[in-house]
């Protein structure tokens, strides 16, 4: 009876090792494996692709909604979910496991699929997270908590040049905050992370300060409308917004960036000004007179001029050759400290007179002295006048409405003086000032 008994036990081992070589696979080349899960998600019969959405639906949602708060001292300043940093699980090396599993041909999973055992998978799958989202949450924690060090400045109150005390500021070291954050992503679960804060030191102190001050260039020009005129209060309004300015050496100021005519939040308002040479309204006409003067200042200084562009035709204020415009994001006036000491912008306006100074620290010989003049290397004609049709003037009648101007190339030159005796000529800028075809109405009522 054991015999028989041996001998049927063979037998079966035997037709499942023969059923084992000679039945296909249950599942098809591109298929799981019928009886197979992963983190007890059922797999089976799925491609690569119906595995993968299977397990990202049941999971992925979890995933988002699992939150990372920062602290400061036990008090939590800011929080984010998985989400915010594109964290999402990547399951291609369990689903390959569950491919592999499924297709390949040894001898034991060969007759655990033949008799339809199930196999699970719960290895850990990837996660991974986008590094510009993980930019983006660590420059918002920065905006949030950082405070930006003040540096030592001066200014001129009350007629008098001060100086103002440095503050330092604090910044959270956002390289560890990165590393900490990404622990805490790998770990699938909810995280605190206490934010490490530096302090910061501003770059000038006063220190940087104790040196004689002075006027290293000056000009004014005159305003000539009356005190309560728009183009007066834009005037008055741009020079506000560059009284005051410290530029700290090796930087570059930008008068259209600082003036603003632009920006609606300034408050310029509606002024003549220049377009192709016509007078035209527009909102900020006369801030142009303050970069104008603003420019000559610069040039006394000795300062780099950067960028500079002339208006399209002449301007009241100052001779051809010696404007200066900003217009949109493309006209600028930009000039770069290059000097090893801070400089102060001082602008103000006074019974019909812009007055702008640079101060600074003079390093330059007591006997050296400068003169600008303007060449003129070309005269431009305008051409005839232009003829249009006006109903409102009287048949027969004709006159002029705008008059023509000519047109210049000017070259400025600045001549450096020492003791009186010229010792160099430098030419400064070329303009060119477009002329401008007149106008005379022809009538036809």
């Amino acid at each position: 009876m054991a015999l028989k008994l041996i001998l049927a036990i063979t037998a079966t081992v035997t037709g499942l090792l023969i059923l084992a070589f000679i039945i296909r696979p249950s599942a098809e080349e591109d298929r799981i494996y019928t009886h197979i899960y992963i983190h007890e998600v059922s797999v089976g019969g799925m491609s690569r692709t119906e595995a993968e959405a299977a397990l990202m639906e049941r999971f992925q949602p979890g995933l988002e909604a699992r939150k990372i708060s920062y602290a400061v001292n036990g008090e939590v300043k800011a929080e984010f979910t998985f989400a915010d940093f594109g964290a999402a699980f990547d399951f291609g090396e369990l689903v390959d496991s569950a491919l592999e599993y499924s297709h390949l041909r040894n001898l034991p999973r060969r007759i655990a699929r033949l008799l339809g055992r199930p196999h699970e998978i719960t290895d850990s799958p990837h996660l991974i997270f986008n590094p510009e989202r993980m930019e983006d949450v660590m420059a918002k924690l920065s905006k949030a908590l950082d405070k930006t060090p003040r540096n030592a400045a001066f200014a001129e109150e009350n007629g008098y040049l001060v100086v103002k005390e440095e503050q330092s500021g604090h910044g959270v070291d956002i390289e560890a905050a990165a590393i900490a954050t990404q622990e805490i992503l790998s770990t699938l679960q909810d995280g605190l992370i206490e934010l490490t804060i530096k302090t910061v030191q501003p770059r000038y102190t006063t220190s940087d300060f104790e040196f004689t001050k002075s006027v290293l260039g000056y000009y004014e020009t005159p305003y000539l409308h009356g005190e309560e005129d728009s183009r007066t209060r834009n005037v008055r309004r741009a020079s506000q917004r560059i009284h005051n300015q410290v530029l700290y050496p090796g930087e570059t100021f930008s008068a259209g960036a600082t003036i603003a005519a632009n920006d609606p939040a300034s408050g310029y308002e509606t002024a003549i000004v220049l377009v192709r040479g016509e007078p035209v309204e527009d909102v900020g006409g006369g801030v142009c007179q303050v970069v104008t003067t603003l420019y000559n200042a610069v040039l006394r200084a000795e300062l780099e001029v950067v960028q500079r562009h002339n208006h399209s035709a002449r301007v009241s204020y100052v001779d051809l050759g010696f404007d200066a415009t900003v217009a949109g994001d493309y006209f600028d006036l930009k000039f770069k400290n290059n000097t090893p000491h801070p400089l102060l912008i001082v602008s103000r306006t006074k019974n019909g007179i812009l007055h702008v100074g640079i101060y600074g620290y003079e390093a330059r010989n007591p006997g050296r002295s400068l003169r600008f003049a303007a060449r003129q290397v070309e005269l431009i004609p305008p051409g005839p006048y232009r003829e249009v049709v006006d109903p409102s003037v009287p048949l027969g009648e004709k006159f002029v409405t705008l008059e023509s101007q000519m047109g210049y190339r000017i070259e400025l030159y600045k001549y450096v003086y020492m003791h009186g005796r010229r010792v160099e000529e430098v030419k400064i800028n070329t303009s060119v000032y477009k002329p401008l075809q007149g106008v005379i109405a022809i009538g036809a009522g």
